[in-house]
């Protein structure tokens, strides 16, 4: 606890008042009443002589020591004495002055003061005012200004009001979390109050300062001196010891008796002491004299007069040699100077009595020459004449002799010119430095500088060599000359180990010992002499010819390896002798390897040239099915006769040793290649760009389009002058910029067909990003001139990485920066493969860098190494950190089998392939809700394979109607799957409804299933996307999204992969159908159309117009176009085709009655007519158009054949069909105007709906389908004449062709073969090495009746007569077939034998009911048969059919079809005799529940259907049919029937039901268009309470009827019959809402309407 103060501020009073008060008063906190007094003059008192003198004082009152207490503040000579009350403190105030001690020491006592001040110490570091004051301020109100720092750590703070100085001393405080305490202050006082434990003051430490010890001599001797610092120092309270020139400092005890300013005194004592020391002492000055040994005794004497009568003081230092002077400064340096002048007079006068002194400079003679030689030594001697410089050569000194102070400045300004030269490295080469570190500098110096007056010398610095001289002038001019006298020549060494032997060791010797300017130093493979200009040429050619005489060479000979085994073998007895002995020759493949001495190899080389020009080689092809198996059976024979008649050498090429391959692949090998999602190839490669054999190569040129420098002079120079004069026309034409590219035709020795020449730009180094932009604006210019042309591959170098001086590895990340974003930007350009190419192995590796860098490695990645390339290594993606995006692996998927792995370790897998065929552990089945698996590619081709047993497992597991969404799980029977999930799917509805979401849902249903039945691997077809009509990339990415989710979400990790198959599906198109000249086929969601026509009258949304490149032509199809549209279209052709433009324009359609015309550049190049027609097409489906007309492209000027065009055209079509299915178009026309072209674009669109394993009648007309192409076999012949080489060619094809058979196989039954007979056939080209072809030759005049199919057989006899002998067996197999099922066909029209299930009866499959029929037929009395997976024995004619195991039992019943056309439908249930009407409930999973819920959904789809009921009246369905068939004949046309709604109330359905409708209740709800029986085209208006009444359980009633409407027209209120037709008084049959789109229909006949379906609903 602090200690609190208070100061009394009233009068005294007196004895009488005191007495008055004797009463304790009562005192609070905020009492402010003076309990304090001070106590003045109590210097030497002690604390316990103070306590007794209060003591005594206050005798007689009630108070106690306790009751007060003191605090001496010593520094100030007083007391404070605090009391417990005020009243002891007044009574202390009244007595004090009678106390006979206060007295007698002449003590004062008075009150102390009120106080509004306190004292802050201990504040943390740093603190200022600004930060104490604001922490103050919280407390109480401080005074401006009212802080006040005493030190970097207190202050004193003022307070406004002093009563808030007692809540301050009462609070805990801390800034900065570092607590300090606050005391009161009082400023009588000068001091803050501390109670018990306030500080004792100490003085401070002693401390000494040394002073020189000459000028302390001179204190001591000068007592006045010394007494006027003691002076200065005693009024800072300092004492002083003097005994020694460490001079001892120490506080007098003075210091403590100074008040309130003692405690300030002191903190500044010693730096104050200090400060006035120094100040006091730097009065005073000592000098020093050194004095010579044998010249002290005469400089002390004459210093000693000097000083006399000086106030200063003399000082000699025998021992240190000097004598020194002290005394005040004025007095000091008015007297040195005389003294300095006696000392060197007299020393001066002693050494040359002496004599003089001798020293030495160790220094090389050039240093020498170089510094005195040029003026200095004159210099020196013209200063001091009597003294004597030598140099001394031997030796290498310079002596200098003299007085010693002329010697030492001599030799100090000598010195210092040696220091001062300059030092330059020599810039030379390391073998030229090695020869000057192994000669004399000194020599060379002389004769290559000095001798010449060149002041400059060669100096050794460890390993460099340096040049010495006075100035860089000299220094220039040495290095020049040493530049030009001193040289080195070296050579590369081809066979390193010439240098080891002895020959060459000792020519070098002789070398050395003979020719001493120079040197020659040998590496593994170089040799460098270095030396004297004048000598080292000569040096050099010698041993450059004895190292090429001795060197082992290898030269090696490129041909063809049939010409590299010829000579070896063929042509041994030219060459054998020539080179035995001298030189080793290896015959490696393609090349002739000759090595061993140079000189010999020389001799030999022409040799071989001569031998590989005087042979013959050509490569023959041969295309003969089973010619390479026949050749390899006789290969020895062939050869040994070859060889023996010929004298010619035969070889079988391999498959990679194609002909047209062999020149680019011996000159070019890619470095690496990349290959992209898309398909497109990005390769490396060090070649010559002019032997490249591409499309089109790009060239880097000037704007001008000068081709005089690099790549573009090469090409010009390849190519001819044609190119440069193409180039001078363009330039007249056009002016070019930087990033322009233009393209011209190759020409001359140029490989490829096409120039391009890209202005390449200069680099700036101040705006690189300019220099990258036009640099990808050139490539990318360059690439869409390739696209714009459709060619397919590209060539491009590294543009400006020359002479325009750019960054090699900026320029190759530029490039393949912009070939990356063009492709990415232009979808479905024509180039296949771009190649990097450079014949710099430096800018190879940088282009590949780049590629590596931009793309990187993937799965498409090919490496290639060791010149060749290496296999396709397919990389699963699971290398990744992260899974890839799942619509990326969509977006990219090609169809190859391509695997990725998740984070998690799912492995997900796209492939294409039978789904039948897969081994997974679960198959996942598509169906829809009637669970018949022979409906449906995947569910068929699953049953198939699985057998019948799989749809009995299915039907069991049904228990009710299958939803969408549903999954049912049965065995894999035959498949080789453990599990089958069967998915109910609904059909696409365009996304309207919720379709992915049941899509997603049967997803998750499958994986989860697949996880709990703890299975590994699990294959999904692609779900929904055949008859049911989903879009297949949102099929895709749905599952991938799906099985992504499913592997980052699952808690067991049973399921290790998931495959998605896709099932192989045949050509898109439709058959094809031919109604009123229009051939038609859908393709996907598209009706494509082919007539003859004119295209002028075309009223589909767009006409495509077929022009020339600047859409201008006024000829053909675009002459009618352009004249019929009118001028403006015209005008806008033009304005557009100066644009730039992809090959394809659109405008107006003026006078047209389209609402667009697409003009398309026409080429005579089939690919691009395919990329324009698919464009058009898409620049269609971007404007939401729905049609479009084509005319033939390509026919008329641009020369190609009709069936080139047609099929460019649809495989265009195609291929924008398959990349946007949900595209608006859909229709698309060729308008063909020459009739006789039609047959082609016909034959086209035919071909793509048999596809080319499909053999089917061709409309009655001939056709020929070719055998499979045979892979042709390529021999390579060479031989010493032409002439023996052709007839080589003559021999090999001559023995083929008689090998070669023919068998023709003519049957009708070729044209029933199954489509794995087909397949067989195709199977058996291959396997058999034979070709099959096919030939249709139909019959003249009847398009009904097959023609003619022959199958010839061509090959080797042996393969010919089996693929004969296994194609007979399948033909009389398929009659075989033929035959039966044309009797179960005939069979199942007039019979049809049916089974019950759940409720229904429903039809056996085709071959039961025949031999069910069969066994009738024969009157037996039972057969067996297998249905659904079991054997059943049924009991004939009328059944039951028990099952052979477990006894079930099954109703069958026998239909005569011709008997129940006549009488009731097929699929009707049957009715006992006495019945004549009966209702029957459908099963929600039939298919005909199905269509009439469709019906009433499509326009109630909200309401719930609780059940539909079929309505048999055989006699109201009598009649229906009676009037049905009276209403065909009447009207001439079979358009008499609808099927139509009617809703009613449940108390009409019995009369119905029974007697049909009845018009006599017309009115009754509505009768606005006649008094007849109503009924609605749609559900949704039959529904309403208004006609289907609601009864007691809120349940509607509604049928769906058929109803003969035939002829109508608009009815009226209050008709009774329909109005006449015409004027034979024939009447309409019925009468409607609207004649254009009617929804009502009034029927005035009750029978001409029956109610076939009652559908319940709510």
């Amino acid at each position: 606890m602090q200690n609190i103060y208070f100061t009394i501020h009233s009068e005294p009073q007196s004895e009488e008042e005191i007495e008055e008060e004797e009463e304790p008063v009562e005192e609070t906190e905020e009492d402010i009443t003076p309990r304090s007094a001070v106590i003045e003059n109590t210097q030497n008192c002690g604390q316990e002589f103070l306590t007794m003198l209060v003591e005594n004082v206050l005798k007689g009152s009630s108070a106690e020591s306790k009751d007060f207490n003191t605090e001496i503040i010593p520094e100030s000579n007083c007391v404070v004495v605090t009391f417990s009350n005020s009243k002891y403190a007044e009574h202390f105030l009244v007595s004090s002055p009678s106390n006979g001690i206060i007295k007698k020491k002449n003590m004062k006592v008075r009150l102390l003061e009120v106080t509004s001040k306190v004292k802050a110490e201990g504040l943390p570091p740093n603190s200022n005012s600004d930060l104490v004051m604001l922490y103050f301020d919280k407390f109480a109100e401080v005074e401006d200004d009212g802080v006040t720092f005493e030190t970097d750590r207190s202050a004193i703070i003022t307070f406004k009001n002093p009563e808030d100085v007692q809540k301050v001393l009462e609070e805990q405080h801390q800034i900065k979390k570092q607590p300090f305490r606050v005391l009161p202050y009082y400023e009588s006082l000068q001091t803050a109050l501390y109670g018990k434990d306030r500080p004792t003051l100490r003085l401070p430490e002693t401390f000494i300062e040394k002073v020189d010890k000459t000028v302390w001599h001179h204190l001591k001797e000068n007592r006045k001196s010394l007494d006027l610092i003691k002076q200065a120092m005693s009024s800072h309270f300092c004492e002083m010891d003097f005994q020694s020139s460490a001079v001892n400092i120490s506080p007098s005890q003075s210091l403590l008796s100074n008040g309130a300013k003692t405690r300030k005194l002191i903190q500044t004592w010693r730096e104050n002491a200090l400060s006035v020391f120094l100040e006091s002492m730097s009065k005073f000055k000592s000098n020093e004299f050194n004095i010579q040994e044998d010249a002290w005794t005469e400089i002390q004497t004459e210093i000693e007069k000097a000083v006399v009568g000086e106030a200063v003081t003399l000082v000699p230092y025998v021992d240190e040699g000097t004598i020194a002077v002290a005394g005040l400064k004025e007095d000091v340096d008015r007297i040195e100077g005389i003294l300095t002048e006696i000392v060197e007079k007299i020393t001066q006068r002693i050494q040359r009595e002496k004599g003089s002194e001798i020293s030495d400079i160790n220094m090389s003679p050039s240093v020498y020459n170089i510094v005195l030689c040029d003026g200095l030594e004159k210099q020196l001697c013209d200063k001091f004449p009597e003294m004597n410089i030598t140099y001394h050569v031997h030796s290498q000194k310079l002596t200098l002799c003299g007085l010693k102070h002329e010697v030492l400045e001599t030799k100090n300004e000598i010195l210092q010119a040696v220091v001062n030269l300059i030092r330059k490295p020599v810039e030379l080469h390391q073998s030229v430095l090695d020869f000057l570190h192994k000669k004399d500098l000194e020599e060379i110096t002389r004769d290559m500088f000095l001798n010449k007056g060149i002041y400059v010398a060669l100096e050794a610095d460890g390993k460099r060599v340096l040049l010495v001289g006075k100035t860089h002038k000299a220094l220039n001019v040495g290095e020049k000359q040493l530049l030009t006298d001193l040289d080195h020549l070296s050579f590369s060494v081809e066979d390193p180990s010439v240098l080891g032997t002895s020959d060459w060791h000792d020519l070098v010797s002789r070398i050395k010992s003979t020719v001493t300017n120079v040197t020659v130093q040998t590496a593994v493979n170089q040799v460098v002499v270095s030396g004297f200009v004048d000598s080292i040429k000569d040096v050099e050619q010698e041993l450059y010819t004895f190292v090429q005489e001795n060197s082992q060479f290898e030269k090696t000979l490129k041909s063809h390896k049939t010409v590299v085994t010829f000579i070896k073998d063929h042509k041994k007895q030219e060459w054998f002798e020539e080179v035995k002995g001298k030189v080793n020759v290896d015959f490696k493949c393609e090349d002739i390897v000759i090595s061993g001495s140079r000189l010999h190899v020389s001799k030999c080389v022409p040799l071989f040239e001569d031998l590989l020009r005087a042979v013959h080689h050509c490569t023959m092809k041969i295309v003969k099915p089973g010619a390479r198996k026949f050749f390899k059976e006789k290969r020895f024979m062939w050869v040994a006769y070859a060889k023996t008649n010929m004298n010619c050498l035969v070889q079988l090429l391999d498959e990679y040793d194609h002909p047209h391959d062999m020149v680019q692949s011996r000159t070019i090998k890619s470095i690496y290649e990349y290959k992209t999602h898309e398909g497109m190839e990005i390769t490396v490669n060090k070649a010559d760009m002019c032997s490249f054999l591409v499309d089109a190569v790009v060239g880097a040129c000037k704007q001008t389009l000068l081709l005089d420098g690099g790549l573009a002079k090469a090409l010009s120079d390849a190519a001819g002058p044609k190119l440069q004069n193409d180039c001078n026309l363009i330039v007249k034409r056009r002016k070019l910029t930087t990033g322009d590219a233009v393209l011209l035709d190759a020409g001359g020795q140029l490989r490829c067909k096409h120039v391009i020449l890209a202005v390449g730009p200069h680099y700036d180094p101040s705006n690189p990003q300019e220099s990258v932009k036009l640099l990808k604006k050139a490539v990318k210019k360059s690439l869409n001139l390739a696209d714009q042309e459709s060619f397919q591959s590209l060539a491009i170098p590294a543009i400006s990485s020359g002479v325009f001086g750019f960054p090699l590895d900026l320029c190759a990340d530029t490039i393949v920066k912009a070939i990356k974003e063009f492709c990415d930007f232009v979808e479905g350009n024509t180039l296949r493969k771009i190649h990097l190419v450079d014949n710099n192995e430096k800018t190879v590796r940088a282009l590949e860098a780049a590629v590596k860098n931009v793309y990187g490695v993937s799965a498409r990645t090919h490496s290639v190494t060791s010149g060749s390339s290496s296999s396709s290594q397919q990389q699963n993606q699971n290398q990744a950190s992260s899974s890839p995006s799942q619509h990326q692996i969509a977006a990219h998927f090609q169809g190859a089998s391509q695997s990725f792995q998740t984070k998690e370790g799912l492995t997900i897998t796209l492939m294409k392939g039978n789904i039948e065929d897969t081994t997974m552990d679960i198959v996942v089945n598509t169906l829809s809700s009637d669970l018949n698996l022979t409906v449906g590619a995947i569910s068929n081709a699953l049953l198939k394979a699985a057998g019948p047993q799989l749809q009995v497992l299915l039907n069991q597991q049904v228990t009710g109607s299958a939803s969408n969404g549903a999954v049912f799980e049965t065995a894999g029977v035959n498949l080789k799957n453990k599990l089958v999930f069967h998915v109910v799917v609904p059909h696409w509805n365009q996304g309207q409804k919720n379709e992915q979401k049941v899509l997603e849902d049967i997803m998750d249903k499958c994986l989860g299933l697949a996880e709990q039945r703890q299975q590994s691997s699990i294959v999904f077809s692609a779900i929904g996307t055949g008859n049911l009509g989903f879009p297949k990339p949102l099929v895709v990415c749905t599952m991938l999204d799906s099985a992504f989710k499913f592997s980052s979400k699952r808690s067991s990790k049973h399921v290790k992969e998931i495959h998605m198959e896709f099932h192989i599906l045949h050509s898109p198109f439709s058959k094809v159908i031919t109604k009123s000249g229009i051939h038609e086929t859908t393709v996907g969601r598209i009706t494509l159309q082919v007539l003859n026509g004119d295209i002028t009258l075309e009223k589909t949304d767009v006409i495509v117009n077929s022009s020339n490149k600047d859409f201008t032509a006024k000829s053909g199809v675009s002459k009618a176009i352009l004249d019929k549209a009118g001028p403006n279209v015209e005008t806008e052709c033009q304005q557009l085709g100066a644009q730039a433009n992809s090959g394809l324009v659109m405008t107006q359609a003026g006078n047209l009655q389209c609402k667009k015309i697409i003009h398309i550049a026409a080429h005579s190049d089939a690919v691009r007519i395919q990329k324009h027609v698919r464009k058009a097409l898409e620049m269609c489906a971007k404007e939401k158009f729905t049609s479009i007309a084509f005319p033939a492209i390509g026919t008329g000027q641009a020369g190609l054949s009709p069936g080139q065009v047609a099929d460019s055209m649809m495989d265009g079509m195609l291929e924008m069909i398959r990349k946007n299915p949900q595209s608006t178009l859909k229709l698309i026309r060729l308008v063909v105007f020459q009739a006789q072209m039609l047959p082609e674009f016909l034959k086209s669109m035919q071909n793509r709906e048999t596809g080319p394993k499909e053999i089917k009648q061709h409309g009655g007309k001939d056709f020929v389908i070719e055998g499979m192409q045979v892979d042709p076999v390529f021999f390579s012949i060479c031989g010493p004449s032409q002439a023996e080489v052709d007839k080589t060619k003559r021999f090999l094809e001559d023995t083929i062709n008689d090998e070669q058979v023919f068998q023709s196989i003519t049957d009708t039954a070729i044209l029933t073969l199954s489509d794995k007979d087909q397949q067989r056939i195709q199977d058996l080209q291959s396997t058999m090495d034979v070709t099959i072809r096919l030939e249709y030759k139909a019959h003249k005049g009847s398009e009904e009746t097959s023609g003619e199919a022959t199958l010839t057989v061509q090959g080797l006899s042996r393969d010919v007569l089996k693929a004969t002998q296994e194609i007979q067996d399948m033909l009389k197999t398929a009659k075989e077939d033929e035959i039966l099922k044309r009797e179960m066909d005939y069979t199942s029209e007039l019979v049809d034998w049916q089974y019950e299930q759940g409720g229904q009866y429903r039809s056996f499959d085709q071959r039961t009911n025949f031999n069910l029929e069969k066994a009738l037929a024969r009157q037996a009395a039972d057969i067996r048969i297998s249905f659904q997976g079991q054997t059943y024995q049924v009991t004939l004619p009328e059944g039951p059919a028990v099952s052979t195991t477990g006894g079930n039992r099954m109703n069958i019943r026998r239909i005569d079809r011709l008997k129940a056309t006549e009488d009731i439908p097929q699929h009707w249930d049957a009715m006992a005799p006495n019945e004549l009407h009966k209702k029957f409930n459908l099963q929600p999973t039939s298919t005909e529940y199905q269509d009439v819920l469709k019906h009433f959904q499509a326009s109630c789809p909200n309401n719930k259907v609780l059940k539909i009921e079929r309505i048999q009246n055989p006699g109201m369905w009598k009649n229906y049919q009676n009037n049905k068939s009276v209403m065909e004949k009447k009207n001439g046309h079979q358009n008499n029937e609808k099927r139509l709604f009617h809703g009613t109330s449940e108390q009409t359905l019995g009369h119905i039901e029974k007697s049909g409708f009845n018009r006599s209740y017309a009115g009754k709800n509505a009768a606005a268009y006649g008094n007849g029986t109503y009924f609605a085209l749609n559900a949704s208006y039959s529904s309403s309470n208004t006609y289907s009444v609601p009864n007691a359980q809120g349940q509607k009633h509604m049928y769906l009827c058929r109803v003969l409407t035939g002829d109508y027209t608009r009815g009226q209120t209050g008709m009774i019959v329909p109005p006449a037709k015409n004027s034979n008084c024939d009447l309409y049959d019925t009468v409607v809402d609207k004649t254009n789109a009617p929804t009502i229909f009034v029927v005035f006949r009750d029978d001409n309407a029956y109610p076939e379906y009652l559908i319940t609903f709510t």
